[in-house]
């Protein structure tokens, strides 16, 4: 019995959906539906686009049980998942989603068009027009849009602020600024930021969200190499929210878990000497699809703890400063269960449901001894990091001269499919169960091998 959730049915375009279908049952008694069901997504959005990582259509997922997309245009769709079971017998599920045009949304002077040289060629009519970003407090219930080929400083979207785009308008390059900031360190409420879009733009340093927020979509933006500064993450998704918890006025019932999280189409670019990694981050529904990103002084792409996380048709090399980090890194904070308020689960909760597909991990140029990983850290206090029902599918891995093992799969009901390396040998995925003497006998295994 196929079931299908998401994570919002209305919006304003770009609209990033994810799509659930973890509550799909099965009669057979010895199938897991995460793990041995198959999945059929269609978005019902054929612009005919594909993937450039993986070469797939971008209107289509099958393999696991999360999914995702987003509508660049607005309409109505009907999306539709058909789960497969070992028999052959299927059921089908579908949802309606509703696109609205943001020309009409933020129309007039909910629109607000940014050029220092008043160049105002290409800005929606009946626009505001100025010569200087606006105030922080403006962004709230607006779409600021860059003139594209000038330069500008750091975009701050404060507390409080919602329904939010920045984008471009005009022709030619990306506008550049030099970062973007959303939230503050010190939340004098729990109201914080929601339906934040930040997309089309060249970012010099870094993309930071403190503290918490809901419903980002960080699309189509390039990264450059930062300078000067020194950067921990080029994109930081909830950097604070454990030290801001415990240090500061609001009770911890005030905060929610970091939840819709969208990072799609970005190019992340840093080198081994800056930044620490290319992307950081945690939350629930979380989604990195289609991203290209590589080398940093760690980690390409480090997940704290993921609940709901669908890693898709990224490519995510993995040149380091040392050569001992990885393409990919998703643990967890421990052993306990999810839930949106942070005053029950904190940071303490297990990494859980999480689909890795479609991917290019690793590259010839790096210099790691493995490609990537999905278990607790190391053999020490922090191995008590629960993960389970994550299914590593079809992927493509990439070695480079130090190259020995591919991923690293530990936790409880752990899948691995369809994988394949790229120069044709047979991908090493491992369970490296001596490794994690700390973590709990009932935190290891089954692992299905399709």
């Amino acid at each position: 019995m196929a079931q299908l959730e998401a994570t919002r049915v209305t919006g304003t375009a770009p609209l990033a959906v994810q799509f659930d279908a973890t509550a799909t049952t099965s009669s057979l008694s010895s199938q897991h539906p995460f793990h041995q069901v198959r999945y059929a997504f269609s978005f019902g959005d054929d612009q005919g686009l594909s993937w450039p990582v993986s070469g797939l259509p971008k209107n289509t997922q099958s393999g696991g049980p999360l999914a995702a997309h987003v509508y660049d245009l607005p309409g109505t769709y009907q999306v539709r998942v058909r789960a497969t079971d070992q028999a052959g017998g299927y059921s089908e599920k579908m949802i309606t989603v509703e696109v609205s045009d943001p020309n009409a949304v933020y129309a007039g002077t909910g629109t607000i068009c940014v050029s220092a040289a008043a160049n105002f060629t290409g800005c929606p009519s009946g626009a505001s027009q100025v010569n200087a970003l606006p105030s922080s407090a403006t962004y709230s219930g607006h779409r600021v849009l860059l003139r594209r080929g000038e330069t500008f400083d750091t975009i701050n979207i404060p507390h409080g602020s919602q329904n939010v785009q920045v984008g471009a308008f005009g022709t030619g390059a990306k506008p550049r600024v030099s970062s973007v900031l959303v939230g503050v360190l010190n939340p004098p409420n729990s109201s914080f930021p929601r339906d934040i879009t930040i997309m089309d733009l060249d970012v010099l340093q870094r993309f930071e969200q403190f503290v918490t927020m809901s419903r980002l979509l960080l699309y189509r933006n390039t990264f450059e190499v930062p300078t000067g500064e020194f950067i921990p993450a080029q994109i930081n998704i909830a950097s604070a929210l454990a030290y801001i918890v415990q240090n500061h006025t609001l009770a911890a019932n005030q905060y929610f878990q970091p939840r819709e999280l969208f990072v799609v189409e970005n190019m992340v670019r840093g080198s081994t000497a800056n930044p620490l990694v290319n992307m950081a981050g945690e939350g629930s529904r979380f989604v990195l699809m289609g991203n290209d990103m590589g080398t940093a002084q760690q980690h390409t792409v480090r997940i704290w703890e993921m609940h709901k996380g669908f890693i898709a048709h990224n490519a995510l090399r993995g040149r380091s400063s040392d050569g001992i980090r990885v393409s990919l890194k998703v643990h967890s904070g421990g052993l306990g269960d999810y839930n949106d308020n942070y005053a029950i689960s904190g940071s303490v909760y297990a990494s859980r449901q999480i689909v890795i597909a479609n991917n290019r991990l690793g590259d010839p140029t790096d210099n790691n001894s493995f490609t990537g990983g999905a278990s607790p850290q190391n053999n020490t206090d922090s191995s008590r990091e629960g993960l389970e029902d994550v299914v590593l599918e079809s992927n493509v891995f990439y070695r480079g001269p130090n190259t020995n093992t591919e991923f690293i799969l530990m936790g409880r009901r752990m899948t691995a499919r369809g994988n394949i390396r790229a120069d044709g040998g047979t991908p090493n995925i491992s369970q490296y169960q001596n490794s994690y003497q700390l973590l709990p006998a009932e935190w290891v295994g089954p692992f299905y091998y399709q």
